[in-house]
């Protein structure tokens, strides 16, 4: 649903793009290898039930949960309120009027409310994604290898006969760009137009209309 961790590729291969392709693939392979190992031993050394993310998400809903008032009508179903506000928080379904509880699979600020107010644990009602023994540590479980210099390598005789020709385009002139365009939204909304008036873009790289004016 996301593209992260594409752009935190990018953004340490800008040198490597320029390397023929097989060497550009050993920087990949060689960069996954380092990320694997570092995480690894970071989620064995990290004395917490939940991933890095996971806790920063509870913390910030039981500092927000501290100015709540829960009122109780079953077992299991809670009012939570803050002034004109109020919320309702199902534990047996496990979801509240705000959705956070729902979507995030975690007990929002006003389900840790109520579980802060019962001394009831918040971590039960984490999802396991977010858990470390069973998805944390799970994801970083395997090993990427060295595979050595390419002269040690048993390459097949099938595979050696193939001739890999380069591929068919027009190359256009000019030098290629090495970065990519930005979305309107990620465009800096500081710079201000002379012309137009408006923001995230400059005079120089205004609208056609705008130039013509």
């Amino acid at each position: 649903m996301i593209s992260n961790i594409l752009e935190s590729l990018n953004a340490v291969n800008l040198a490597a793009r320029e390397l023929p392709i097989t060497t550009l693939v050993e920087c990949l392979r060689a960069l996954v290898q380092q990320w694997t190992h570092s995480n690894r031993t970071k989620a064995h050394n990290t004395f917490t039930k939940l991933s890095p993310t996971g806790e920063d998400i509870l913390l910030k809903n039981y500092t927000y949960s501290l100015n709540l008032e829960v009122k109780a009508t079953t077992d299991y179903l809670f009012e939570v309120t803050r002034m004109k506000e109020s919320w309702e928080v199902d534990l047996e379904k496990r979801t509240c009027t705000c959705n956070r509880f729902q979507i995030d699979e975690m007990p929002c600020g006003h389900a840790v409310a109520l579980m802060r107010e019962m001394n009831m644990d918040p971590y039960t009602y984490c999802s396991d994604y977010y858990k470390k023994k069973k998805n944390w540590l799970a994801t970083y479980s395997g090993t990427v290898y060295p595979i050595g210099h390419q002269s040690e390598w048993e390459v097949p005789e099938e595979v050696k006969n193939i001739i890999v020709l380069p591929p068919h385009e027009i190359i256009k002139s000019g030098k290629p760009k090495t970065l990519r365009r930005k979305a309107g939204w990620e465009k800096d909304q500081h710079n201000k137009c002379s012309k137009c008036g408006e923001l995230g873009h400059n005079k120089r790289t205004c609208s056609r209309r705008c130039r013509r004016e």
